[in-house]
């Protein structure tokens, strides 16, 4: 599979605005990897693809449960779910906001069949994190909680997934949440719904 295409970040004034200056940025690593395939970014079995599972593109989305552009950006995305369903989405869990982060992104890759209504959940959540926020938010959408912790307090699949996310992030030098990788191409920023269905139709174009 090819190598990713880059977009550099355009004007992001159609993107909410209100939110905007909240984005958190992630240190820039002092050295990046060659860029990770097509495949190893948008075909991770761990994974869970929402939306169409067998779509013909995938947008995978770098994000992390406690930023809120990411949240704004993913009201987006399931509005193109809705719409178009030939779209598989790939959430690519990066917490950069630290371990109450990373505490979310392992509990909701944990999650068996009810990855989704977790996924759902955290995102639509609008107040800050915590341990005990996080297991009511999950328990709310039928996840088995104390079940999930309990095959969480050894070293997981989860990790090796967030270890993933992490180099492949750091190959592409990503400084902060989102990120959205659409087809084969990276754009460093989320996006409203008129640029996403745009970046979809191109991925589809070839």
């Amino acid at each position: 599979m090819g190598r990713m295409m880059f977009e550099k970040p355009v004007d992001r004034r159609l993107l909410l605005k209100a939110a905007a200056s909240l984005v958190v940025l992630a240190p820039l690593p002092a050295w990046a990897n060659a860029a990770p395939t097509v495949n190893e970014v948008a075909f991770d079995r761990a994974i869970p693809a929402l939306g169409n599972p067998k779509g013909d593109v995938t947008i995978a989305e770098f994000v992390d449960y406690q930023c809120p552009v990411c949240k704004l950006v993913f009201v987006e995305l399931k509005k193109l779910l809705a719409e178009d369903g030939g779209v598989r989405l790939v959430m690519k869990d990066w917490p950069i906001f630290g371990d109450v982060s990373r505490d979310a992104a392992r509990m909701a890759l944990s999650a068996g069949s009810s990855y989704g209504a977790a996924v759902d959940a955290l995102m639509a959540n609008e107040r800050g994190l915590s341990q005990r926020r996080t297991d009511t938010i999950l328990a709310s959408v039928g996840v088995d909680v104390a079940t999930v912790r309990t095959g969480l307090a050894a070293v997981s699949d989860a990790d090796a997934v967030l270890a993933r996310n992490e180099a492949q992030a750091t190959a592409f030098k990503l400084r902060g949440t989102p990120a959205l990788v659409i087809g084969g191409k990276l754009y460093k920023r989320g996006m409203p719904l008129a640029e996403l269905r745009d970046a979809v139709a191109k991925a589809r174009a070839g």
